[in-house]
């Protein structure tokens, strides 16, 4: 079987997600699990997280065919201590979010070196982050997409 779906909204809440997915007939879906384009959000509410179970039960799909994607301002990579902590700690947030919502799976951009230090550098800051990130969690693959920079 294949499965196809699209990237869909979660407007008003990540349990619209699946029946987003349902109405154009997919049957895997991708969403961010929250705002991408600010660093705090909400804590998962329980109602929204069994609503969003619910929602993927009526829709059919099942949870190894959704891939969330992490916020775009997350760069593990960064040079600035602080600015990677802070990133590190959104995505550790990320990876929280998707075990609450009973997904496996996380994509997400590893950073940007940002022009400040070597693509070696850059490297083994993502690393180290992939390493803690992967060590403080469990049962959730980390999918990284191919980025430029």
């Amino acid at each position: 079987m294949r499965y196809i779906g699209a990237h869909v909204s979660a407007a008003g809440g990540v349990s619209n997600a699946p029946i987003n997915a349902k109405n154009i007939g997919a049957n895997a879906f991708a969403l961010f699990v929250k705002n991408q384009r600010q660093w705090n959000a909400k804590p998962l509410e329980q109602i929204e997280i069994n609503a969003f179970k619910k929602n993927c039960e009526i829709a059919n799909i099942k949870p190894e065919h959704i891939l969330p994607h992490d916020s775009y301002l997350i760069n593990l990579g960064h040079f600035d201590t602080q600015k990677r902590e802070q990133s590190l700690n959104a995505f550790m947030d990320e990876i929280e979010r998707v075990k609450a919502l009973g997904l496996r799976l996380l994509n997400f951009h590893p950073g940007s070196h940002l022009k400040e230090i070597s693509e070696t550098q850059c490297l083994d800051n993502i690393a180290e982050c992939i390493n803690i990130a992967l060590k403080n969690s469990k049962n959730i693959k980390l999918i990284i997409e191919n980025t430029a920079g």
